[in-house]
């Protein structure tokens, strides 16, 4: 699988641009704030689905599905590990920065059944996170808010 890297990325980031232009043109309604990842190791095939469990997009890769040796566990953590890589090349992009999405947005992969196997990854709006803080310097600001706002019932 290592040396088809750079093609399995390119699969993966058109995947999820098609899933995310999917949910642009759809009038839905409502926010997505999960999507949900399925893989099948020995077929090679992706699906991604909405929170609503709406299939977006399927692909399959070949180079999984011809990697079926003894490392089958072993591909499946290399796939999740090509998935991540996509997904940040593609929130460099901007691509997921769509009124469609809830944040933080939550990437998921899941079984058939739709029930969490692992987070794969967050994506969460810059603006109010920073360095791991949630909208820095916050609390201070709200108790120096808080006394100038109760001053009078001290």
């Amino acid at each position: 699988m290592g040396k088809e890297k750079p093609k399995v990325q390119s699969i993966l980031e058109s995947v999820f641009i098609n899933a995310v232009d999917k949910l642009s043109k759809a009038d839905r309604g409502h926010f997505v704030g999960e999507l949900h990842i399925q893989l099948d190791m020995l077929t090679g095939e992706i699906q991604v689905y909405d929170d609503q469990e709406v299939l977006l997009e399927k692909n399959i890769i070949f180079d999984w599905a011809a990697d079926r040796s003894e490392r089958g566990a072993r591909s499946h953590k290399q796939a999740v590990h090509l998935i991540r890589g996509a997904l940040a090349a593609l929130k460099s992009r901007k691509i997921f920065d769509n009124p469609v999405f809830m944040w933080p947005l939550t990437i998921l992969l899941v079984d058939d059944n739709f029930n969490e196997i692992e987070m794969i990854y967050m994506l969460e709006d810059v603006d109010f996170v920073s360095e791991g803080r949630l909208m820095k310097n916050m609390e201070q600001e709200l108790q120096i808010f808080s006394k100038k706002l109760f001053a009078d019932m001290e």
